[in-house]
């Protein structure tokens, strides 16, 4: 019942912890899939807003393909947002992997400004802008890549 999942998972922006259901990122996932399709999107990439990605997979993999715009803006705002961090993208490979295959090959063009290699910041872990522009790289090729191929194979 929708109802029940909607007053269950609460507001996607609150910590997991405070919401009136299940805690655990498994049993919202589960929740989530009771939901239409638009408002799993929006809630996902509300939690990603308010929480990052380090407890966002399980609830990506139960997003429909591809993303809706919202929620792959999300997305890559939280990598953009681990970049500037200085964390290093294998830390969210898990998440670079899905978005590779999730997100809506039509945002490559958008994207390619993230393939820059940015200055490196006092305090930031060493190299980590180049190895940042090097997966977003991977994703924008790969990107332009399904969009051929959906091209070709509905020509």
């Amino acid at each position: 019942d929708p109802h029940w999942a909607r007053a269950l998972l609460g507001e996607a922006s609150a910590p997991p912890a405070d919401s009136p259901g299940p805690a655990s990122i498994a049993e919202r996932s589960k929740l989530l899939t009771v939901l239409s399709e638009a408002e799993r999107a929006d809630w996902v990439a509300a939690f990603i807003a308010a929480h990052g990605l380090s407890e966002a997979f399980q609830l990506l993999g139960v997003c429909t393909v591809p993303w809706t715009g919202p929620l792959g803006r999300a997305v890559v705002d939280a990598l953009d947002i681990a970049r500037d961090g200085g964390s290093y993208p294998w830390s969210f490979s898990g998440v670079m992997g899905l978005a590779e295959r999730c997100l809506d090959p039509a945002e490559a063009d958008r994207l390619e400004i993230l393939t820059t290699t940015p200055d490196e910041r006092e305090g930031a872990s060493p190299g980590a802008g180049g190895y940042w522009s090097e997966a977003f790289q991977r994703l924008v090729s790969t990107l332009r890549l399904r969009a051929t191929m959906e091209a070709e194979l509905t020509a």
